[in-house]
């Protein structure tokens, strides 16, 4: 009978985890078999229970957050506040019922620091308390409960720092469900200026259940009004249907909205772009790629807040030519991008393009392109403005890899006043000549582009003329991509021993030579000549040994690579002379 009671009294002590465990579920089948209320403890254990699931009560700092004009936070401490304040009065909770003694237990303490040890038989110790922190703040606690201690302005910069490198959404849905204080600092409109939804609930092309729809539609509804009243920058893709109601949304609460992006989009109606034209005065950039929306819809855009429109994106359609037309009449004055752009497989219509017309409405534009897109001169007229060229333009990009009607004097046409630019991009114009690039009025052209990468076997290239480009620009290129022509060892050879002349070093980083003739003694020279090249195609290159064919990154990659070329031209010279 000794034992029985020993076991009783260790049960309503709760020194020992599993006796204590079958002792509150013995006493709990007694008053289920009883049929009674339950008593005061049971109550304090219910109000213990709920009291846990409720979050603590932040402490006022002591300090404050101050702002720079250097754009730095400076956190200064409130000395002396502290210590004339008040203690703070603390109510007596009523009806609380009184805690258990626990019976002491022996501790024996190991050789790591701060660590204790379980006797036999007895419950594992508490840890010690931090020193300096709060009572309840031990061990894991401690360290968990470093975010709830941080200044606001702090977390909203490191979140800051994380929408830049990760995006808005779903980052900041995520960190806000941590805890209140992570609520607040997500909940900036600072963190939601630039924005990127894509299509998040379901996959691409299934079509979502009513539920799905309507979730999403409440999620945006919400969305745009509360945390959307600083946004500058949103991206909508993949979105087949509701693109109408977002729009609506954006026009109702984003007055400062300055760009916008619809990629693979559908259902965008004349309506919904009315509405932000005349909603978002600070509207700049329109971005309609990949998404299927009327040209009617874009034109009657351009009418209405054309003025104010710096850059334009879209995809080439059957009416592009009414888009076009449109630009060329004088709408968008103060344009700077224009990107025309088309799928791979492409139809066999192709876009008329008045040059003239284009260069007296668009004065200030700085990047052209058109990508992929099969188009033509168009014949102008009696009536057509003289010529003015581009005098802003910086970038050109004609690249394709279809047919091209692009020559040298459309070319010239194009960029009689271009003296600004730095980047051209001709991949796939095959009619164009280094003669014809050596006329150009641009004199410090950074990358050029000349790569044929079509299938094509009847086209007549040329085979000299390669030196005319890279003797023009060697003191300004940077890169220059050859892939595919059919210039000669020899000229190949002139042609790079530009980058070597000068007093200055070259500032060639990337240099495209798939395909070519280049040889052996060419290509030690480029790299000697220039140390700040990163990306060297050498494949298919027929004049080099087998091994050498491939793309080299980096500089490391760059000097291997050299040391191989000087080793293989080693090898011929030593086997002459053995033989000899």
């Amino acid at each position: 009978m000794e034992e029985p009671r020993t076991a009783e009294n260790l049960r309503e002590a709760g020194a020992s985890s599993e006796l204590s465990g079958t002792g509150q579920k013995a006493s709990k089948k007694q008053r289920t078999k009883a049929g009674g209320r339950p008593g005061p403890g049971d109550a304090s254990k219910a109000s213990k229970k709920k009291a846990a699931f409720k979050a603590p009560r932040r402490v006022a700092p002591d300090y404050f957050v101050h702002e720079t004009d250097n754009d730095m936070l400076l956190i200064i401490a409130n000395i002396g506040d502290g210590q004339d304040r008040p203690p703070r009065k603390v109510a007596k909770r009523k009806h609380q019922a009184p805690a258990k003694k626990q019976p002491l237990q022996r501790v024996q303490r190991t050789g790591v620091a701060g660590g204790r040890k379980r006797e036999r038989g007895g419950a594992p110790a508490a840890q010690e308390p931090v020193p300096g922190g709060r009572a309840e703040e031990s061990g894991g606690a401690a360290g968990a409960s470093w975010g709830e201690r941080l200044p606001v302005e702090i977390l909203v910069r490191i979140f800051q720092s994380l929408v830049a490198s990760e995006g808005a959404v779903p980052l900041l849905c995520r960190v806000a469900r941590v805890c209140r204080l992570w609520y607040g600092a997500a909940s900036n409109p600072v963190l939601w200026q630039k924005v990127s939804i894509g299509f998040c609930w379901v996959e691409p092309g299934k079509k979502q259940p009513p539920q799905t729809e309507r979730r999403i539609l409440s999620t945006m509804e919400w969305l745009v009004p509360n945390r959307f009243s600083l946004l500058r920058d949103f991206a909508l893709c993949h979105w087949k249907s509701h693109v109408p109601v977002v729009l609506q949304a954006l026009a109702e609460s984003c007055p400062l909205l300055l760009s916008l992006k619809l990629t693979y989009c559908s259902g965008v109606t004349t309506k919904s772009l009315s509405v932000l034209a005349e909603r978002c005065p600070r509207l700049e950039s329109l971005n309609l790629q990949n998404s299927q929306v009327d040209s009617s819809a874009v034109v009657s855009f351009l009418e209405a807040a054309g003025s104010r429109i710096r850059q334009l994106w879209l995809t080439y359609s059957s009416r592009m030519n009414a888009i076009i037309a449109t630009l060329s009449s004088g709408c968008c004055l103060g344009l700077r991008l224009l990107e025309v752009n088309t799928e791979i497989k492409q139809s066999s219509q192709h876009l008329q393009l008045s040059v003239e017309q284009l260069q007296a409405a668009c004065q200030q534009l700085q990047v052209l392109r058109l990508l992929n897109v099969v188009w033509s001169v168009k014949p102008s007229s009696r009536s057509a403005p003289t010529s003015l060229g581009f005098p802003h333009l910086e970038e050109l990009c004609l690249a394709t890899t279809s047919y091209s009607f692009v020559s040298d004097g459309v070319l010239q046409k194009i960029l009689q006043a271009s003296t600004r630019l730095r980047v051209l991009d001709l991949r796939g114009c095959f009619r164009v000549t280094p003669k014809g690039l050596q006329e150009l009025p641009c004199p410090d052209l950074e990358q050029l582009y000349l790569g044929l990468y079509c299938s094509d076997n009847h086209l007549l290239l040329p085979s000299a003329g390669s030196h005319l480009l890279t003797w023009k620009w060697h003191h300004s290129l940077q890169e220059l991509d050859l892939a595919g022509q059919s210039f000669s060892e020899h000229d190949l050879e002139r042609a790079m021993a530009a980058f070597g002349q000068g007093s200055s070093r070259a500032a060639l980083r990337s240099l495209n030579l798939t395909g070519t003739k280049v040889t052996v003694s060419t290509v030690s020279a480029l790299i000697i000549s220039c140390p700040a090249l990163s990306y060297l195609s050498l494949s298919s290159c027929r004049c080099l040994p087998r091994g050498m064919k491939k793309v080299y990154r980096g500089q490391d990659d760059i000097r291997q690579c050299l040391s191989k070329l000087l080793a293989s031209a080693d090898e011929p010279a030593a086997a002459q002379d053995t033989s000899s």
